[in-house]
């Protein structure tokens, strides 16, 4: 999010402009850890596709280690990687699935993104990456598609496990619907998706970080004159539209981001399965 005391410098700016900004003070702010960790200097700049803070090969490391541990991921299988942004979990995967003869597909609406993604993995040819260009006032505002039409690069049926690590937290409900349908259709029998979202129960519906206030019927935003810099569902309504595809929820967790964490993560996470 944009600091408080920078919002009546951006509020007027367009949506891109405020993440451009937003990934620009993380750059800064990194650049201690870059000057004397190598392991730093070799990541992509915010600037070019901001996320988020933290390390990008440790997150790598932790998403992995999130599907292992959550979705029990083998190197075998095949990932889908939603909203693949500059390639963390992709970072993280390969050289598991590269040892094991697994593969990963990884897309975000985000062309920038997925052009550094293939510059980077340019040598491992079990990671693949699409560009979805879908529209989004922050990560892809003069994108062709709308959200509510958009089909994911991905065959039927022919992944294991998908992951969309804080992509919901940025879409409203309709094309959260839409994406878990989607995700949905591109998984095995069996097939597990891992996903993120602010899921919001009562006495759980805002904090000091994400001061959430009501935007329609089943969500509330962080700051509403840029409702997708963060949204945050009704646990009701998200689990509706989770059952509503045809997946059963196998896990749900509680994160940091308000208290009563019931795991190491910010948001909420989700353990889906395909019947």
């Amino acid at each position: 999010m944009i600091p408080r005391f920078l919002r009546p410098l951006t509020h007027l700016a367009p949506h891109r402009v405020r993440r451009a900004a937003m990934g620009a003070i993380e750059d800064l702010k990194s650049l201690p850890a870059r000057l004397v960790d190598p392991e730093r200097r070799a990541e992509p700049w915010s600037v070019i596709h901001h996320v988020g803070h933290g390390g990008y090969a440790a997150t790598g490391r932790y998403l992995a280690d999130l599907l292992r541990t959550q979705a029990g991921l083998v190197g075998t299988e095949e990932v889908l990687d939603i909203g693949c942004g500059t390639g963390r979990a992709a970072l993280g995967l390969s050289a598991l699935l590269a040892a094991c003869g697994g593969g990963y597909l990884g897309f975000d609406v985000s062309a920038a993104a997925i052009a550094y993604c293939r510059r980077r993995f340019a040598d491992e040819p079990h990671l693949a990456f699409a560009q979805l260009d879908v529209r989004h006032p922050d990560y892809n505002p003069t994108g062709r598609l709308d959200e509510l039409s958009a089909v994911f690069p991905a065959r039927d049926g022919a992944f294991d496990v998908a992951l969309a690590a804080s992509v919901f937290t940025h879409l409203r409900m309709p094309a959260v619907r839409r994406y878990l349908g989607e995700a949905h259709r591109a998984l095995k029998p069996g097939g597990r998706f891992v996903f993120t979202a602010f899921a919001l129960e009562t006495g759980r519906e805002r904090s000091a970080t994400f001061p959430f206030q009501p935007f329609d019927a089943t969500s509330e935003v962080a700051q509403p004159d840029a409702p997708e810099a963060a949204i945050g569902h009704y646990r009701p309504a998200l689990e509706q539209a989770i059952a509503e595809v045809g997946f059963r929820i196998a896990r749900f967790e509680r994160g940091d981001w308000a208290p009563g964490a019931t795991y190491a993560g910010g948001q909420d996470l989700y353990v889906v399965e395909k019947a």
